[in-house]
């Protein structure tokens, strides 16, 4: 009841709707784009770890692993490199970790 008391006094008050409109345009926008651009904006490069990992019943003794952890944006990509060249044969990918890494 009292929620709809409130709205009808915002919504035929004129100007209380202007001056909420002006708020919108001089406070909200300004800061939101302050805001995007300090937080929003940044990046924090991935941290690597690189392993040896012996796979059970695999065909290989051993295998590299490479971990990338605690970045943003989440948008990354990583290679393998071998002799500055790309690899692309019996290398295999896992998607994102639950915990967003």
């Amino acid at each position: 009841e009292l929620g709809v008391h409130n709205a009808q006094l915002f919504n035929n008050n004129p100007g209380q709707l202007q001056g909420e409109s002006a708020q919108i345009e001089s406070f909200c926008k300004h800061n939101a784009e302050l805001y995007q651009s300090a937080i929003a904006d940044k990046t924090v490069p991935p941290k690597v770890k690189l392993s040896s990992v012996t796979q059970a019943g695999g065909r290989h003794p051993a295998v590299l692993m490479c971990s990338a952890y605690r970045f943003y944006p989440h948008q990354i990509q990583i290679s393998w490199m071998r002799d500055g060249k790309v690899v692309k044969s019996d290398v295999t990918s896992t998607e994102e970790m639950p915990n967003g890494d």
